[in-house]
């Protein structure tokens, strides 16, 4: 698709790869001095330049649902007439209910002048270990209310003119059980903001100045929307339904419903998510911001990857989620655990496209379904706080088998080692393994769940976060395809005694393990159109038992010829 007239193409595709290399740097950056395993090790974090009325126009390649919050949190600062806004300045927040995700999402924001005009905002968000709150980690499922999450900081300046607010810092500083990590995290961040500021202002006078650079923005974000209408007016008009069904809040054994419609009409796309369930009473509900994060996020799976990754994109879709929903949280609810509600909603916007899109949606997926907190005293004497985000699996696609033991694209994280955990914490990992006959069987067959075991080596208790799903409802298959296996948690103490977990918070003693068991991925199509060979190939590699090729796939293994060939 062409470029308007009275600009050059090649200029354009220039300023746009520009754009990309400089965020890029801006998270290599903050990977390069980060403190904590989550930003350094895990990814859990984002970069993104913003114009000035807070559109993305550039995005990393790190957390998608992340950088999809920074236009709210950009809109929201500009209605604050009491913030003036001026260069050096910084800007953080971290509140849900002013433009953040959830408390340990933390955001900065740097404003960039040039000439003494306000035209664009450098941003990096990171999950901080811990910000306060009644459990380490600030994360725990079991808060009925914003008040028990931590500390909730407003859209305010970090720094003013360059000079650093030791107010706020101050504040942090005595709010947070690992105060030298996350205030090294945040100067991190604070770095990488400056670096994005630096490269784009060079980048603007590289071009010319600011007024022979705006328009190739401003293309940009009308190019990227050209695009996405282009796609949308390919799909057939119509609604198209789904829901799916989160285990419990935490508190009462109840179902949570999440429910979709999404309705095609020419070139735009509505998500209208009215009939899923009122706030709930645990921390599990999703902010505004949270639920058109994972929606724009969902729409990209769909689109061709050589659109630019901008606010253009959403420019054709419209996001209704009703107040007081557990997808547009009533006030004051708790949001700390809304990790689980965002895989859950993906997996809603997935099933609603099987139906628009049959041939190209795969099944469902396993997400954070699994999101881990602990703290106490380290070795050696010392506070600790860990948190561990189990990846889970990718499922069935239409043309190949899911992925084992990988996040989803809207978290594109990555693995914490465990030699890095032993290291930094009093923590043995003594299994970290795939569990064989737990993927969904399929023509292509869904990934297989993780089992992961923690053993406890602190000196005293820890106190333990566990937030669990999908014990009681499956990752569903598609086509044929079979539901992936279910979620299981276990506190399992040296004398043998074994109690399973969900959503909760407790304590553990030294020599105490906990195994969890993340669920499996969903199979696309019919197991028995499986490829012979590749169910050898499984049973081989222990993801699927001679039982289940037998039965499920139809494919009898030689004993023999096994036993010749281990």
């Amino acid at each position: 698709m062409a470029i308007k007239k009275g600009l050059d193409p090649i200029t354009f595709e220039l300023i746009r790869n520009s754009l990309s290399t400089i965020i890029d740097e801006m998270a290599l950056a903050m990977n390069r001095t980060a403190y904590s395993p989550l930003i350094r090790d895990l990814f859990d974090f984002a970069t993104g330049l913003c114009d000035a009325n807070g559109n993305i126009i550039a995005e990393g390649l790190v957390n998608p649902v992340h950088a999809g919050v920074f236009p709210i949190f950009v809109k929201t600062l500009l209605k604050k007439k009491e913030e003036k806004i001026h260069p050096a300045d910084v800007f953080i927040c971290n509140d849900p209910y002013e433009g953040a995700s959830h408390i340990p999402d933390v955001y900065i924001l740097r404003p960039i002048f040039l000439d003494g005009t306000l035209i664009a905002f450098s941003g990096a968000i990171a999950h901080q270990l811990d910000f306060g709150g009644k459990t380490p980690g600030s994360n725990a499922c079991d808060n009925t209310s914003i008040y028990q999450e931590g500390l909730r900081i407003p859209p305010l300046k970090y720094y003013e003119k360059g000079k650093r607010n030791l107010a706020i810092y101050r504040l942090i500083e005595k709010n947070t059980r690992i105060s030298d990590k996350v205030l090294g995290d945040l100067e991190s961040q604070v770095a990488a903001t400056a670096l994005g500021e630096r490269e784009l202002v060079k980048l603007i006078k590289k071009y010319g100045g600011w007024d022979a650079f705006r328009p190739y923005v401003e293309e940009l974000l009308d190019y990227s929307e050209r695009l996405t209408r282009a796609s949308i007016q390919q799909m057939p008009d119509g609604e198209y339904d789904f829901e799916d069904w989160m285990d419990d809040d935490g508190f009462t054994p109840n179902p949570v419903r999440l429910s979709v419609n999404i309705k095609v009409s020419s070139d735009t796309l509505v998500f209208d998510f009215t009939g899923s369930s009122p706030t709930v009473q645990g921390s599990i509900n999703l902010p505004l911001s949270s639920t058109i994060a994972i929606v724009n996020a969902a729409l990209r799976y769909f689109l061709d990857s050589s659109i630019p990754p901008n606010s253009g994109i959403f420019r054709p879709v419209v996001v209704i989620a009703p107040y007081g929903t557990v997808l547009n949280a009533g006030f004051p609810a708790g949001v700390a655990g809304r990790g689980a509600t965002l895989g859950r909603l993906w997996d809603v916007i997935i099933g609603a496209m099987a139906k628009l899109l049959p041939d190209r949606c795969p099944a469902c997926w396993t997400h954070v379904d699994f999101g881990i907190c602990m703290g106490g005293n380290n070795r050696d004497g010392s506070l600790f706080v860990y948190t561990d985000f189990l990846p889970g699996s990718w499922p069935g696609r239409p043309f190949a088998d899911g992925i084992d033991g990988h996040t989803p694209p809207w978290l594109n994280y990555s693995n914490v080692p465990c030699e890095v955990i032993e290291r930094e914490y009093p923590i043995s990992i003594q299994q970290y393994s795939f569990l064989q006959d737990t993927g969904g069987i399929g023509k292509y067959r869904g990934g297989v769940s993780i089992v992961k075991d923690y053993l406890i080596e602190s000196t005293e208790r820890v106190e333990v976060q566990w937030r669990q799903d999908r014990s009681e409802f499956s990752a569903w298959g598609l086509h044929g395809g079979g539901s992936g296996g279910k979620a299981k948690g276990f506190h399992i103490t040296p004398d043998g005694n074994k109690r399973e977990l969900k959503k909760e918070t407790f304590h553990v003693n030294p020599g105490d393990l906990l195994r969890a068991v993340v669920p499996g991925a969903g199979g696309w199509g019919n197991p028995r159109e499986r490829d012979s060979e590749k169910v050898i190939n499984d049973v081989t590699d222990e993801l699927v038992s001679e039982e289940s090729a037998l039965e499920d796939y139809g494919v009898a293994i030689d004993k023999e010829l096994r036993k010749k060939v281990q």
